[in-house]
């Protein structure tokens, strides 16, 4: 039996629903269909993965822009629209360096096995350069507070991405979307199909290891850091952490 992502539930809903991760744009294989082999992109399950995000070897075209970078908190808008929900499958990640707030011109195949990385959006899904994602020493938790009042965090406490199981056996979420570290970040209203962020704060440790605090304050900002009407254009404030 192959299970259904998010994009197919809702599609009866909208020709365009709240977003999902692009792990469901090509579905989720069964277990029996899943090989564990060896990859050198940071997993043992790589067919799993490629099965289950579909990674393309194209550059995203998604706009990543710092607004505002005031003593150390940066605001950057993201696109990580992907071509809007119907075509999403045919548009790879956008993905982010979090210490200069810039966009990485990288493919998905690309991003596996390189450190220049440490976020990376595409619709709904977020996750970062570690685990069965990429070969960085990346994680992440979540924190309840203000942006202001998390100054600090214990590095044992942020996870790296684990997807599957020991037999390649995707961990998927009630809608059949593959659980990232950054699982739940968002809230989700049926009438309106409106997506808003959940209070708190993502502490994230980088490919290299720094560590930052991130706030997803709006998914559907402008480029200039207003409200806009389209899913998926992520606004972010970062700083670092010690």
């Amino acid at each position: 039996m192959r299970l259904l992502g998010f994009p197919l539930l809702l599609a009866a809903c909208s020709s365009d629903p709240a977003p999902a991760p692009a792990a469901t744009d090509t579905g989720v294989a069964d277990a029996a269909e899943v090989a564990v082999d060896t990859n050198p992109g940071g997993t043992v399950c790589s067919s799993a993965r490629d099965t289950a995000i579909g990674p393309l070897d194209k550059v995203s075209a998604g706009v990543v822009k710092v607004i505002s970078d005031e003593m150390g908190v940066k605001t950057i808008y993201v696109d990580a629209s992907a071509g809007g929900f119907a075509d999403a499958k045919n548009n790879p990640y956008t993905y982010l360096n979090l210490a200069t707030g810039a966009k990485v011109d990288i493919t998905d195949k690309a991003a596996f096995t390189s450190l220049e990385w440490d976020l990376a959006l595409k619709r709904a899904a977020v996750h970062t350069n570690s685990g069965d994602a990429g070969l960085g020493t990346g994680g992440a938790a979540f924190l309840t507070g203000t942006f202001e009042s998390v100054t600090t965090v214990d590095p044992a406490t942020l996870k790296p991405e684990k997807w599957f199981n020991d037999e390649c056996v995707p961990f998927l979420d009630a809608t059949g979307t593959i659980e990232t570290t950054f699982k739940g970040w968002y809230t989700y209203e049926g009438a309106t199909m409106k997506v808003t962020p959940k209070p708190g704060v993502y502490a994230v440790r980088g490919a290299a290891g720094a560590l930052f605090k991130v706030q997803i304050t709006s998914y559907s900002a402008t480029e200039t850091g207003g409200t806009g009407t389209a899913s998926a254009h992520y606004l972010l404030k970062v700083a670092a952490l010690k």
